[in-house]
């Protein structure tokens, strides 16, 4: 009786764990994520890790790293409909990349995000705008 007992609360106890994942899931929306990343100064904040390495050009068209710090940081739009260039969203497993592609201006950026935990965080940028 024991036994059968331990063994029902085992298999109680693994279905209520397999419920919990299926809820959850595998963690954050990056839609819902993106909204408010876009949104919330505060919450774009917390989802940089800082200081923060990116890639721009320098004056010579190559490619340099730059660290920027959190006092540095300009609050970025990515949402925003523009005319200046055409935004895609590129899905690669736990990474998504933003790519800003410019018509007619030179504009090309590419945004990448982790996630990380289940959680999405950006975690760096490549300008190579000319």
């Amino acid at each position: 009786m024991k036994k059968t007992l331990y063994v029902l609360m085992l298999i109680i106890i693994s279905q209520t764990i397999i419920a919990q994942k299926k809820t959850t899931g595998s963690g954050e929306d990056f839609s819902s994520f993106f909204q408010k990343f876009n949104k919330d100064k505060n919450f774009q904040l917390s989802r940089i890790k800082f200081p923060l390495t990116v890639k721009l050009n320098n004056d010579d068209f190559e490619l340099v790293d730059y660290i920027i710090s959190k006092d540095e940081h300009i609050i970025l739009k990515l949402n925003l409909k523009n005319v200046e260039y055409k935004q895609k969203t590129i899905f690669k497993n736990n990474t998504v990349i933003i790519q800003q592609r410019g018509i007619d201006n030179g504009i090309f950026i590419d945004y990448i995000f982790d996630k990380r935990k289940g959680l999405w965080f950006l975690k760096t940028w490549v300008d190579q705008s000319t």
